[in-house]
């Protein structure tokens, strides 16, 4: 009897660390987010700002290492704060660091 007991036991426990474990393992997902249109300006290949209203009333950081070859050419080149003002907005996954860009649409 005192080993069927703990045999039971045993069962509930290992029942409560397998569900313990598999909720602990699944993560969220970071939602996609859209931010702009606004004025994009990079400073360099790994930095870029998006500034939304005028006077600028929202600002994003955006990582453009998602994005793919051509965009991100265009914006290091062509989006530059002595360059001419480029204005797109930009789709991707919100992060603290700001917005890492899966994708970008230009409208000039």
């Amino acid at each position: 009897m005192y080993s069927m007991s703990r045999a039971r036991w045993f069962g509930v426990a290992v029942a409560v660390a397998s569900l313990a474990s598999a909720s602990a393992g699944a993560q969220p997902q970071p939602a996609p987010t859209n931010a702009g249109p606004g004025r994009i300006t990079c400073r360099s290949a790994t930095s870029c700002e998006l500034d939304v209203g005028s006077p600028a009333s929202l600002k994003y950081k955006v990582d453009p290492s998602g994005l793919p070859a051509a965009d991100k050419d265009r914006l290091t080149k062509q989006c530059t704060a002595k360059a001419a003002p480029c204005v797109a907005t930009v789709t991707g996954t919100e992060s603290t660091a700001g917005v890492k860009a899966a994708s970008i649409k230009f409208y000039n």
